[in-house]
């Protein structure tokens, strides 16, 4: 069983290559189908057989460069646990939601879910850096042969300028990383556990520490680092929408806790304030311009990085709580988030429009579907007894143990965000049906068990999420006391 992460991570990218290269378009989906579902049991397997306390479990370490430091490693504990159960989990539901035919958008969907394990499961930096930056290439893919939008080519571009941008930084500060080894130690490599033993002076270790920090507020995104999110995330098919919200961004806060604070713990204390003020304006920035769009994607966008600035102070909180409660929100976010996400694009798809000002009355059309997105959006908001409210109350605990200030600014920023979820609820799901809403269908059986599975993980995590907490607890405070606590004794 030891091999078994290594499994779900390439299965889905051999069945990918068989599909593009030996299948039909039926038979394609099928296999797809198929694959997404093995993977799913094996992390299920693999998540019954994880331990909460046992740190670091099954990993796989296989030499690529032994001379240079180059090598797959990669494991599983209470940080990425949770990712890994969200890619493969749900990704087998997108067969019910979507109504492509073409092979090739299958297996591109099987190559995006190998990337992003692979990045999400790293224990190397030379692997993480290669999966960073592979795994944005099939969304990039998807979008240009499967949007529907004029400028969805122009808008995926600006993405990938600015992750460029970010990711060549990170790309200097790793090497460095891997030759300052070889200086102390004597060989070169780029694993985790020999890159925290690093003597670095503090002034290298603060360049260094922005040098990762930029790529990931990038990939987040954070203001100011926003400005392609707009774009990609309005023009992109919904599918590519949702990779880049609920799984593509998330991958960001991954590696913040996987690499940025071992590695740089001294900076990651002392700059904590900045991020977490950072964090709390994104919210609000973001927010507020949220309640003046009129595109429904385009507010869903800046909702859904309202959201991740509140993630991020979670993370540089320097409290356990909020802490646990970030990596909580993950899992909310990707749900809720993705699901709206994948709704509007429904309503785009039957009524060709997606403008706010436009819709109306799609709850007397479809009552189903505004029940769950209903359902969605309260749990976005926070709703008691929804996943979304478990995961902010443990963020807004630990900031208001941080520090009251944030708390009661975080706690302001999220009323901000269930007004514009309210508001566009009322404007797009309620109100009366008009011309362009009335030829509105309602949810096919398969979306309906789809969404509606999504419904019920949702209230389910939100009235008993301890099994879940449980499995991260352990690795949290461990994290906590080995590189916030001992740092925060010495300030």
């Amino acid at each position: 069983m030891s091999s078994i992460l290594s499994l779900i991570i390439f299965i889905p990218f051999l069945l990918g290559l068989f599909i593009a290269l030996f299948c039909n378009n039926f038979c394609g989906k099928i296999i797809a189908f198929g694959g997404s579902v093995l993977v799913a049991i094996l992390a299920i397997i693999m998540a019954l057989g994880f331990d909460g306390a046992g740190g670091m479990q099954f990993v796989d370490i296989v030499p690529l460069v032994k001379n240079y430091g180059i090598t797959y490693m990669v494991g599983v504990d209470g940080i990425n646990i949770y990712l890994i159960l969200i890619i493969t989990i749900f990704l087998p539901f997108l067969f019910f939601v979507l109504r492509y035919q073409e092979k090739g958008f299958w297996a591109n969907l099987l190559f995006i879910e190998s990337g992003f394990l692979a990045v999400c499961s790293s224990l190397d930096l030379i692997f993480f850096y290669a999966g960073w930056e592979m795994m944005l290439l099939p969304i990039f893919i998807m979008a240009g042969l499967y949007g529907k939008s004029v400028k969805r080519a122009k808008a995926m571009l600006d993405m990938m300028y600015y992750a460029i941008f970010g990711s060549m930084i990170m790309l200097g500060a790793i090497i460095y990383l891997g030759v300052a080894h070889y200086l102390e130690f004597g060989f070169y490599s780029f694993a985790l556990a020999d890159l925290v033993n690093l003597n670095l002076s503090l002034s290298v270790e603060r360049i260094l520490f922005f040098s990762f920090m930029i790529a990931f507020v990038i990939k987040l995104p954070l203001f100011p680092f926003h400005m392609w999110l707009s774009g990609a995330y309005t023009h992109s098919p919904s599918v590519a929408t949702f990779m880049l919200s609920a799984i593509a961004s998330k991958v960001a806060v991954f590696a913040i806790l996987r690499f940025v604070l071992p590695i740089f713990s001294l900076s990651f204390v002392e700059f904590s304030s900045y991020f977490v003020a950072l964090g709390i304006f994104s919210m609000i920035y973001f927010g507020i311009i949220a309640l003046r769009c009129d595109d429904f994607k385009t507010l869903l966008a800046f909702a859904s990085a309202s959201h991740l600035g509140l993630i991020l102070a979670g993370v540089f909180s320097l409290d356990s709580v909020a802490m646990s409660g970030a990596l909580y929100q993950i899992i909310a976010h990707a749900l809720t988030s993705g699901a709206m996400f994948l709704m509007v694009g429904i309503i785009s798809n039957q009524l060709g429009t997606r403008k706010v000002s436009q819709l109306g009355g799609i709850a007397t059309k479809a009552p189903i579907f505004a029940t769950l997105f209903g359902i969605m959006m309260l749990s976005s908001v926070g709703l008691p007894t929804t996943i979304g409210f478990v995961a902010e109350l443990l963020i807004l605990v630990g900031l208001f143990k941080s520090n009251l200030i944030y708390g009661v600014i975080a706690t302001t920023s999220i009323i901000i965000g269930a007004v514009y979820m309210f508001v566009v609820y009322r404007k797009a799901i309620l109100q009366s049906v008009n011309e362009v809403t009335d030829k509105f269908k309602e949810l096919s059986k398969s979306q309906v068990i789809a969404f509606g599975l999504v419904a019920i993980v949702i209230f389910v995590m939100g009235l008993y999420p301890k099994p879940i907490l449980d499995l991260s607890q352990s690795t949290i405070q461990s994290h906590y006391e080995k590189y916030i606590k001992s740092n925060l004794k010495g300030q």
